[in-house]
């Protein structure tokens, strides 16, 4: 969005001495050349044009000397030396036939946008000793018997802008320092509910003897709509993955109440009843949100690997054997909040000695090629794995190495293999 006029103005303040002063610099040569070489522009002094040009050129050295923040406090006499330099030009170049007065608007300019109401009146001093230098450099009323009234009605001019600059700094100033303040609230919030999304994900491995668990959630800002979960049931272990569509706050806080609904139908066997409580919350609580989530929700018995699960429109699920095979674990069932009266099945499988689950969301897709076909990657990536860990470790990698566009986030659990 391009900053307002009003924002424009406050930005003067952040602008270096240099910069400020290059525009003058440049205007005041351009200004000597056009008398010097135009015929019809007249030089009536040339000492006093040189004045001015060694006046303008000390001030263009010093603003950039005042550019340390060490010494930005004397700033202000860069534009103070900008005033006598125009008043030499204009008696240099024929005071009252001379085309550069304007010049002189500059240096009000600058002083005007500055902090304060009393660089207002520092804007009409230097503006009034811009138009006194002739004076003092020779120049009479007898020769120029229009020259001092044509001054004081510039210069009152000249207030007038400075005070309206001077007032427009100073709102647009305010509405800047409101809206960074803002800003950075909006930042901390951010940043605190970052933080509670990454308390929320599971602190380090189940313990659930005879099996591995690991998992890992990047999220492409700083609040993401991915989640991993697992806890410990009755004789064996819980464990989800889900992907809230979007991405940012609003999705983190879907993915944090999904989360939370899931965990509350822990005591059921069934996963299905998981998944569908989390449709029931949707459908009332987060009918507003026009949101849907993908879910892989299972229920692993420890003593002998059986494991049900419910896949809700995710699909990303995959089932690495021992013997180096893999297979996809997906259903044709729809995402949670996608349709009303949705219906979910439960599947079966067996989880074996040495076999290993490993869920993600579709960010790691696009580590690839961003297409189905990078599932078989994933595939390869985890046969080539020793453990669990090692799984989120390479895909953490993997994510690390590129600017993600997506959350990217991979849940793995593994029985460990009889002993040999």
């Amino acid at each position: 969005m391009m900053p307002s006029p009003m924002e424009k103005l406050a930005g003067l303040d952040e602008l270096s001495p240099a910069l400020k002063q290059v525009p003058i610099f440049v205007l005041f040569v351009l200004a000597a050349v056009m008398s010097a070489w135009i015929s019809t522009l007249t030089v009536s002094s040339w000492p006093a044009l040189t004045a001015g040009a060694v006046l303008v050129t000390v001030a263009t050295v010093l603003a950039a000397f005042f550019t340390r923040p060490a010494l930005a406090r004397f700033a202000s006499i860069v534009p103070a030396l900008d005033f006598l330099a125009a008043g030499a030009l204009r008696h240099g170049t024929g005071e009252s036939q001379s085309i550069y007065a304007s010049l002189v608007l500059l240096p009000v300019l600058w002083f005007a946008s500055m902090n304060g109401r009393r660089y207002v009146g520092y804007a009409v001093a230097g503006a009034a000793t811009a138009i006194l230098v002739p004076f003092a450099l020779g120049s009479t009323i007898g020769n120029n018997p229009n020259e001092l009234l044509r001054g004081l009605y510039s210069m009152l001019i000249f207030a007038l802008a400075a005070a309206v600059v001077n007032e427009l700094a100073r709102r647009a100033r305010q509405k800047l320092t409101a809206a960074r303040e803002q800003a950075a609230t909006a930042t901390e919030e951010l940043s605190r509910a970052a933080q509670i999304q990454r308390f929320l994900l599971p602190r380090g491995a189940a313990p659930l003897p005879g099996y591995e668990t690991a998992g890992a959630c990047l999220p492409s800002k700083a609040v993401g709509g991915d989640f991993f979960d697992w806890y410990l049931i009755d004789g064996g272990l819980a464990f989800t993955l889900g992907d809230v569509m979007g991405k940012g706050a609003g999705a983190g806080m879907i993915a944090a109440t999904t989360r939370a609904v899931i965990r509350s139908a822990k005591n059921s066997r069934d996963p299905v009843s998981a998944v569908a409580l989390t449709a029931d919350c949707f459908a009332t609580d987060l009918d507003q949100a026009s949101s849907f989530a993908t879910l892989f929700h299972a229920r692993l018995r420890a003593e002998d690997g059986r494991v049900l699960f419910a896949d809700a429109g995710h699909g990303l699920t995959l089932l690495i054997r021992a013997n180096r095979t893999w297979e996809r674990l997906a259903s044709r069932d729809l995402p949670v909040g996608l349709m009303p009266d949705t219906q979910w099945e439960s599947h079966e499988i067996l989880l074996n000695p040495g076999d290993m689950i490993v869920s993600f969301s579709d960010g790691i897709l696009d580590l690839y090629d961003g297409t189905l076909a990078a599932i078989s990657d994933v595939a390869q990536l985890a046969l080539s794995a020793s453990s669990a860990r090692d799984v989120v470790d390479f895909v953490t990698a993997k994510a690390t190495e590129n600017s993600n566009p997506d959350d990217v986030t991979v849940l793995a659990i593994r029985r460990e293999p009889l002993p040999s």
